[in-house]
């Protein structure tokens, strides 16, 4: 190969500079990839996880079931399976002939009664209007009373015909709702009894999907929460919402045997299944052209409403009244709290006490001067000369009773006795000179 060949590039081939770039590109899209697959995992998993979702659901819908009130043959059948029906349609017709019969003689009694009971009324009339020299008292009444009499068989035959009649109109057995015939089975000519069902109409206005949530996923389920059901069969979405919650379920272990004992299925220690709540979904938007069928499979997501949790209110301060609280008042009643009290209670009323034996002038001696009275008297204990305890038999206010009195003291208001022993009473020469500081400071 020449030198001139040589130099020539090969285009095949990269530079060193796109070699360097290639792990830089490789990591790039590398973080590229986990981002777009990071955020597609987040969005399914808000979409599976975030919202209450469910494949478990059922379609539903009211079925009437017409049971005749009469019977009879079945003379006419106008209606077919799975047909449409409305509202009064005829669906059967049972044989009327012996119904219609029965309202002719209904009629029949209905006139011989009225008859007999007019000319009872009018001979009671009769007999009332005679005077007691023609007719007794007694047979005044007996007529009367079959009056009465027939006039009550009358009003029953009147009741037998309405029956009657009603009877006849029962013949007809026609649609209550709109809605499809369906599982019909019975044939023209059988033979329908009372109270036994013969034709199924099912509502066509009253489908609604119940939807079996987990108990995990109810407490994010509320009433009015919007629904979007997806039908197994058909590929055009439904648009529901949440009217209501199921309140109980059925409880396997609280049936009870032949033995009257509880059923206890047993469980694996490690594996708790949930249990399964009905969400009653009613359906607001059907696509045209979908029909609807009673027991349909539906796969159901909810939207679940941000509802604002309920706070408590706070406590709210009692009126404040203006009147100035009143002071309660304390009953004393009891010996032993008069001997409590006497000393700390106020004597204003009383008259000054007199000097003790020992606290006198001698006879020899001049008269002491005559003090004037304190505005505010010690008072004197009761072992004093001269002391008389104050009235407590009423109630004392416990505004003019010391704290030191009331507080912390027991008084037994039904045996009489405190619970505590009364306080020991002062030696008389530490009372005179308490006494004498007194009259000296008021003076």
């Amino acid at each position: 190969m020449s030198g001139a060949d040589s130099n020539v590039k090969n285009p095949g081939m990269a530079t060193p500079s796109r070699r360097r770039n290639r792990p830089f590109l490789r990591v790039l899209i590398t973080i590229a990839m986990v981002a777009v697959a990071a955020v597609l995992g987040w969005q399914a998993w808000m979409a599976y996880m975030g919202s209450p979702w469910t494949r478990d659901g059922t379609v539903r819908a009211y079925v009437v079931t017409i049971a005749p009130e009469v019977a009879g043959q079945i003379v006419q059948l106008p209606v077919a399976d799975n047909a449409f029906v409305r509202k009064g349609d005829l669906l059967m017709l049972i044989d009327p002939t012996n119904y219609a019969i029965a309202v002719k003689q209904a009629q029949a009694a209905v006139a011989q009664t009225k008859a007999v009971a007019d000319n009872a009324h009018a001979e009671a009339v009769r007999r009332q209007q005679l005077n007691s020299i023609a007719v007794t008292v007694e047979e005044v009444q007996t007529y009367v009373a079959q009056a009465q009499s027939a006039e009550a068989a009358y009003q029953q035959a009147l009741a037998n015909l309405d029956q009657a009649r009603v009877n006849l109109k029962r013949t007809q057995v026609r649609s209550p709702v709109n809605g499809f015939v369906t599982n019909l089975t019975v044939q023209l000519g059988d033979y329908a009894t009372v109270g036994q069902r013969q034709i199924s109409v099912l509502n066509s206005e009253s489908f609604w999907v119940d939807a079996y949530f987990e108990e995990t996923a109810v407490h994010r389920i509320h009433e009015g929460d919007e629904a979007t059901i997806k039908l197994m069969g058909y590929r055009p979405l439904l648009r529901g919402r949440v009217t209501g919650l199921a309140r109980g379920i059925n409880v396997p272990n609280a049936e009870p045997d032949a033995l009257g004992l509880p059923s206890v299925n047993p469980i694996f220690t490690f594996v708790r299944l949930a249990q399964r709540v009905p969400v009653r979904i009613k359906l607001e938007d059907i696509p045209k052209g979908l029909q609807l069928v009673a027991g349909m499979t539906a796969t159901v997501q909810l939207e679940p409403r941000k509802v604002a949790e309920p706070t408590s209110p706070l406590p709210t301060a009692p009126p404040v009244s203006a009147a100035p609280p009143t002071k309660p008042d304390v009953a004393v009643d009891l010996p032993t709290a008069a001997k409590t009290i006497a000393p700390q209670a106020p004597a204003a009323a009383s008259p000054p006490p007199a000097p003790s034996q020992a606290s006198a002038a001698p006879a020899a001696g001049p008269a002491p001067t005559p003090q004037p009275a304190p505005a505010n008297p010690a008072p004197q204990p009761q072992g004093a000369a001269g002391a008389s305890a104050p009235d407590l038999s009423g109630k004392v206010d416990a505004e003019h009773i010391p704290a030191s009195v009331y507080l912390g003291k027991t008084i037994d208001l039904f045996g009489g006795q405190s619970a505590e022993a009364p306080s020991p009473a002062r030696a008389p020469e530490s009372l005179r000179r308490r006494a004498h500081q007194r009259r000296r400071h008021d003076e």
